[in-house]
């Protein structure tokens, strides 16, 4: 491997993807900043969250979610559970999707071959599709332990070498997923089945770590690189030597993803596509194909929808307890959530969570627009007499349609659970509030249909929206931010027979989607150029 060739290579990789890294690894800095004041101030007395960290540990859904909560439970415990938790898995996802970009889609565009074309070897390419992800762990990892670490001066309950272990153990699991995306990257014949597979074992990784919680057989969590972070205790006995295994494990699968690499073909794959069959495909319109197209992402949305619908909602029993029980945790729970009393709250959190998996799926929908244009199935479709305006008109309607399923199945599973675990009125509070976020998605999508509009390169910004919505409705109103800045939120614009408030701002939504559709179809589309993107 030529050092020269694969500095050059590597540079110009990490400028095609610096707003990746620059976005994903900003906003985990800007948490990490902002989070030990905001639990300096709500987590109280010593004594009031003991109370909490035995409710919260005695309850099972919390605890297949984040894990327990360590004793005594310092501002540093409280962060490395929960937003550790939550950043470890934006980092593994962040680094599949960076990996599999660098890796599998520069070969599907053609780049792998023109640059071996200039006689960079085989094993100079896998090396920087394998530094990417390596690179952006690092940045991850490091750099939310610094965030961490500079705040030590100022809060006794956050250790410098707490602050390390958190972030090797996130820098672990950016690593770990990335060695997933590579193999991931030789199995599938392209960068969307690459991706599909690396989410797959995601999920598969969470439910290990849900199995090692909820059968307290500890042994499990070194299975999954989700759980690594309970072996390592961070802000507690921070066993920085046990990442040393780890690392190995890391290594063990990487070079499992070179030997693959190395017995491939180029444009090759050791998995058959599930997309290419010989039977013909019909579709009387371009919206029932674009439905048809889109039936297995539906899929595997509509069951991770259904599955934490169901799994949040068996937890409002023990949050409304809980929150009852303490006046500074139902002051938290104010903050993030709206309606009247306790359990209307609760309702509303719980609907929002619903909600970011909703707008993700049409999110998804139209980014996978800009994949049909690479395929080659724009072509087909305006071949066959179908204008600009109708391709995009039909995808955005079945994106919109994709999304009312999603809302509502979302919405079913909550009111079962939620009525279950506490009564049937807040039930159908949780399905109102729920099937009432769809607006949101539908905002997204004629976000990203002028986005696509635009430029087909553009499209993945609509992530943006998803994210901003995601950190304002989930960490605003714990940072006491300004209302101006807690208002620009897509979500938590839901409402109910007795809740109509927020009626205007639904529909506010609506019309933008549509009109935001609409003004990308019938002017901006058809004045670009499909074959420059």
């Amino acid at each position: 491997m030529n050092a020269r060739d694969f500095t050059t290579l590597f540079r110009v990789a990490l400028r095609r993807q610096r707003f990746a890294f620059a976005a994903w690894a900003g906003s985990f800095y800007l948490i990490l900043a902002l989070l030990p004041k905001a639990y300096q101030k709500n987590l109280g007395s010593m004594e009031f969250r003991r109370s909490v960290i035995e409710m919260m540990n005695s309850n099972g859904a919390t605890r297949l979610l984040f894990g327990t909560i360590p004793q005594p439970g310092t501002i540093g415990q409280a962060i490395q559970w929960e937003s550790g938790m939550i950043i470890m898995v934006l980092t593994a996802v962040a680094a599949l999707l960076i990996v599999t970009t660098a890796g599998r889609r520069g070969e599907d565009d053609g780049l792998r071959e023109l640059v071996e074309g200039t006689g960079v070897s085989r094993a100079t390419v896998f090396a920087v599709q394998a530094a990417m992800g390596t690179a952006f762990s690092a940045v991850a990892g490091a750099g939310c332990g610094f965030v961490l670490a500079v705040q030590a001066p100022l809060f006794s309950e956050v250790s410098v070498t707490g602050s390390v272990c958190l972030g090797v153990a996130i820098f672990l699991v950016g690593c770990a997923f990335s060695a997933v995306a590579l193999v991931a990257s030789q199995l599938a014949d392209d960068a969307v089945g690459a991706r599909r597979l690396s989410l797959l074992v995601l999920f598969l990784a969470f439910a290990v770590k849900m199995a090692a919680e909820s059968s307290e057989q500890r042994w499990l969590q070194w299975l999954t690189p989700l759980g690594w972070k309970e072996p390592l205790h961070p802000f507690t006995d921070d066993r920085l030597v046990l990442a040393i295994p780890m690392a190995a494990i890391v290594g063990a699968f990487s070079a499992l993803a070179w030997r693959l690499y190395a017995g491939r073909e180029l444009h090759g794959a050791y998995l058959r596509s599930a997309r290419r069959s010989k039977a013909r495909l019909r579709a009387k319109s371009v919206f029932s194909l674009s439905l048809r197209l889109g039936r297995r992402r539906l899929t595997g949305w509509l069951a991770g929808v259904v599955a934490m619908a169901a799994l949040v909602g068996s937890m409002a029993g023990s949050f409304v307890t809980l929150t009852k029980k303490n006046s500074n945790y139902s002051d938290l729970v104010g903050k993030m959530g709206a309606g009247g009393d306790v359990t209307e709250k609760i309702v509303s959190i719980f609907s929002i969570i619903v909600g970011i998996l909703v707008m993700c799926e049409a999110v998804s929908a139209m980014a996978s627009l800009a994949e049909t244009e690479k395929r080659g199935i724009l072509d087909v479709e305006l071949a066959s007499g179908a204008s600009r305006r109708n391709v995009l008109a039909g995808q955005a309607a079945a994106a919109a349609v994709e999304s009312a399923i999603l809302s509502a199945a979302g919405a079913a599973a909550l009111a079962v659970t939620v009525g279950a675990s506490l009564d049937w009125t807040s039930g159908r509070e949780a399905a109102w509030r729920t099937v009432t976020q769809w607006p949101a998605a539908v905002f997204a999508i004629g976000f990203g249909s002028l986005l696509y509009a635009a430029s087909r390169r553009l499209t993945a910004a609509a992530w943006a929206a998803v994210g901003w919505s995601f950190a304002l409705s989930w960490f605003g109103g714990i940072l006491n931010l300004p209302k101006w800045m807690l208002d620009s939120t897509l979500l938590g614009w839901s409402f109910s027979p007795g809740h109509v408030e927020h009626v205007p701002q639904a529909v506010g939504l609506l019309a933008f989607g549509v009109a935001g559709s609409a003004v990308a179809a019938f002017l901006a589309y058809r004045r670009r150029d499909v074959l420059a993107g």
